[in-house]
């Protein structure tokens, strides 16, 4: 059953369904008859079989499946979501050019059917067409025209889900058991979860909106190190610049900052929080990520006064989503606009130190696993390098933060196969101390050195790498090896979280949003609160091949909490903002 929805968007952002047309096929793919249905149309229950006997296709499945969920029908059993299947053939890491940018390929039904030579759309304004149906305003094409419309792309997913399943000299063919599992969570659960969406406090947005003139002014005031100056990095109305940003850290004397290889400065989130040791460097990041956010207010919010992200499945090399449109795309301290219901709990939930435990299990290397099992690998890693010499890592953690981030900057760092320079830069250490550092890991863990260099051996080899559930990533010549050092780790944690919110939707606990190794709740007691966590546990034993990755309770907010972040910049971050209102008087001052 291939089939398509056509819907225009509701005040909160669901599918209004205006029309769906299916072709049903045989076990030969060849076309047995026609479904189409208009507004009104639709019964209570689908028109055609969705148990164990039929599959589902269609392209971006979620989009369906939303559909599904508003006019009331239950999931098929089996759904073939084309869009992740042509994701996981098409995913090809390129040769490593640092000096040329590279735009990102789009991956729409029209753009997977060009990369297998199908033709299609002739005679319609494919993308022109979509936004006005989506908008409402498809009576100018009428009811004939959308239906053709729609009826369009059941075609052209027909043809395509015929040469996806061959495949050609340029794509292998899509493994369909591996499709079929993954669907479960690109189709079904993301449908679900994008579809409840994140409690948010829709007056005090609107108020920050109202004054984002005179917050940004203050944001800048309190975080911009360079403001004052003749040649700020931020302009007062927020706009950054790189050049302004190279000038300011010469005139500053900070000669030793990332650079590509091409010369240019990296300013991408790993570059900053490697130099978080500099006076000012983290403010700065942290107004980067925050003005933004607030500036362009893109935020998909509802009637139902919730922020509706998109969470864009499988759109990275290693499988991890591309979520977008939340506040958990900008700054932690934009994060307690978040508040749940009085009468819910809202529970964040995360992985303990995921990718270093998916590196211990992946490389079997006992003394990574020892450290891991100890509760706190960075306090492990501090002691290792002579950082530290206090035993007891609930104190350190406390008394220390600063240095627990470079040691977890440092962890991940050598995980990805960050080099000296780096490595001094980041711990503000002469590079012999930070070279005898990464000896001295050498010779502690020389199983996962080992591992990891057997590893991308193996993928050059074999032009091929694969998450431990089989998310593929294959190899052009030259690759960047850091990737491959860092794939397994974020490939197997992308399976671990999908594999959890696949299983917590099951269970009928729908999280608020997917976050790398974190997953945000709205539930109705404690009880779900540890079933949750047990489900958690168990993807992560699945998944490291029954080795424990922890699960902590970051956030748990009761009776309509705020949610909070507890790093003290977001706190500030968070702070400034309140003050600037308090000021001018949008909101009573606190007591």
């Amino acid at each position: 059953m291939v089939l398509d929805f056509e819907y225009e968007i509701d005040t909160n952002l669901l599918p209004n369904v205006l029309c769906m047309v299916a072709y049903v096929l045989d076990e030969n793919l060849r076309p047995v008859r026609t479904i189409r249905l208009w507004r009104g149309e639709f019964g209570s229950t689908p028109p055609f079989d969705t148990g164990s006997d039929t599959l589902i296709v269609a392209y971006s499945a979620w989009a369906e499946m939303t559909c599904f969920k508003v006019l009331g029908w239950t999931f098929p059993v089996h759904i073939f979501d084309l869009h992740t299947a042509y994701l996981a053939v098409s995913n090809i890491l390129l040769p490593y050019e640092p000096d040329e940018t590279r735009k990102k390929p789009r991956k729409r039904l029209s753009d997977a059917c060009r990369a297998f030579g199908i033709e299609g759309w002739e005679h319609i304004d494919k993308e022109t067409m979509a936004k006005d149906i989506g908008e409402g305003n498809w009576r100018k094409y009428g009811k004939a025209a959308v239906i053709d419309y729609c009826e369009e792309d059941v075609r052209m997913s027909v043809k395509l889900l015929r040469r996806i399943l061959l495949g050609n000299t340029q794509f292998p063919a899509a493994d369909v058991e591996r499709v079929l599992h993954w669907s479960n969570y690109s189709a079904k659960t993301t449908a679900l979860i994008q579809a409840r969406g994140i409690p948010w406090d829709i007056p005090l947005w609107n108020l920050v909106q109202e004054n984002k003139a005179a917050v940004i002014r203050e944001l800048i005031r309190q975080f911009d190190p360079s403001h004052g100056d003749d040649d700020p990095i931020f302009t007062p109305d927020g706009e950054w610049s790189y050049a302004r940003f190279e000038r300011w850290l010469l005139r500053n004397g900070i000669t030793v900052w990332p650079r590509k290889d091409s010369g240019k400065l990296e300013i991408d989130s790993d570059a900053f929080r490697l130099m978080y040791h500099l006076p000012g460097i983290e403010g700065l990041h942290a107004l980067r990520d925050c003005i933004g956010f607030i500036a362009k207010a893109q935020l998909p919010i509802g009637a139902d006064g919730r922020n509706h992200p998109s969470l864009f499945p499988f759109c990275t090399a290693t499988g991890r989503n591309a979520h977008a449109k939340s506040p958990f795309n900008a700054h932690a301290g934009v994060r307690s606009f978040i508040v749940f219901p009085p009468d819910r709990i809202g529970v964040y939930l995360d992985f303990r130190t995921q990718e270093v435990g998916i590196a211990a299990t992946r490389s079997g290397d006992t003394a990574l696993m020892d450290a891991y099992r100890g509760g706190d690998v960075y306090h492990a890693l501090a002691c290792t390098c002579g950082f530290t010499d206090d035993l007891d890592r609930v104190r350190w953690k406390t008394n220390n933060p600063g240095m627990r981030q470079r040691m977890k900057t440092l962890q991940l760092g050598i995980n990805y196969g960050m080099g000296v320079p780096s490595l001094a830069k980041g711990l503000n250490r002469h590079p012999l101390i930070a070279s005898g550092i990464i000896e001295q890991h050498r010779r502690i863990h020389p199983r996962f050195w080992q591992w990891r260099d057997e590893m991308v051996m193996t993928a050059m080899l074999n032009r091929r790498i694969e998450s431990v559930f089989g998310w593929p990533l294959r190899i052009t010549t030259s690759p960047n090896k850091r990737t491959l050092y860092n794939f397994p780790m974020q490939a197997d944690g992308a399976e671990m979280l999908r594999l959890a919110a696949w299983r917590l939707c099951e269970a009928g606990i729908v999280p608020c949003m997917l976050i790398h190794d974190g997953i945000l709740f709205e539930l109705n007691n404690r009880e779900e609160i540890e079933q949750a966590k047990e489900i958690m546990r168990v993807a992560g034993r699945d998944v490291c091949d029954g080795f424990e990755i922890g699960v902590d309770v970051d956030q748990m907010l009761v009776g309509g909490a705020r949610y909070s972040d507890k790093r003290p910049m977001a706190k500030k971050m968070w702070a400034t903002i309140m003050s600037v209102l308090e000021t001018i008087g949008a909101i009573p001052r606190r007591a």
